[in-house]
């Protein structure tokens, strides 16, 4: 007769090994520790990837592939979304009641707003209408899953998985088709953008860099609105 546990239907002989798996698990990933630390890259990769199955398997069994509400009445996985269930208003409705820095700015500062600056600067810089457009989308996740400060994104390699996951989404929900030219111009632009934003709420701390498309070229008013004309203008529905 097979030796279970307390009636739960589990093989202690199993439970054992699952046990011993998990104490090497430990051992393992202490070792791995100081090798991430020198900044093996190939190895950094492999943990990481190894870290992101652990989070999915968390994830499948303790309800984290649960939905959420949205302001249209849509209901999303954001750990396994669906390309048809994004909506650009309830992109443009969460990203203008996002704020940017943690609400740490001087003054309410929408991930709305910084999304429209992005795709208005990559159109100064001649970008293609594609690039604009992923300027406009590029947060778009933040929509589903709030804006996680970046020291603490770095740190969590599930949620980057889980970001980058929907964000395919996202790119598949308005037919983006994008190059590595594309990709590399947001980034770049993202990265402008954020450097001028920080020199604005935090001017002690940082420098403005040049940019082509200021600030005060933005149309004023609310910044779901905003979101949305410049989302018509780029044929985005």
């Amino acid at each position: 007769m097979t030796d279970r546990d307390d009636g739960s239907g589990v093989d202690s002989s199993r439970a054992l090994e699952t046990l011993e798996t998990l104490e090497a698990l430990e051992d393992e990933v202490a070792t791995m520790k100081q090798v991430v630390r020198e900044g093996d890259d190939p190895h950094r990769t492999r943990f990481e990837a190894v870290a992101n199955r652990l989070q999915e398997v968390l994830a499948e069994t303790n309800g984290g592939h649960g939905t959420i509400d949205t302001r249209s009445g849509e209901r999303i996985t954001p750990l396994d979304p669906d390309p048809k269930r994004i909506a650009l208003t309830d992109v443009a409705h969460a990203l203008s009641n996002l704020s940017r820095f943690t609400g740490q700015g001087k003054e309410f500062y929408s991930v709305a707003r910084h999304a429209v600056h992005v795709s208005r600067e990559v159109e100064a810089r001649g970008g293609t209408r594609e690039a604009q457009r992923w300027g406009l989308l590029h947060d778009a996740s933040e929509a589903y899953f709030s804006d996680v400060p970046a020291p603490v994104k770095q740190s969590l390699p599930g949620y980057t998985r889980a970001e980058k996951r929907f964000q395919a989404a996202v790119r598949e929900a308005f037919d983006l088709e994008l190059t590595v030219e594309d990709e590399r111009l947001v980034d770049a632009v993202d990265g402008d953008i954020a450097r001028y934003e920080l020199s604005i709420h935090f001017p002690a701390n940082h420098e403005s860099p040049g940019l082509e498309c200021e600030h005060d070229d933005l149309e004023s008013g609310g910044d779901e609105g905003l979101y949305l004309r410049r989302a018509s203008e780029l044929a985005l529905r």
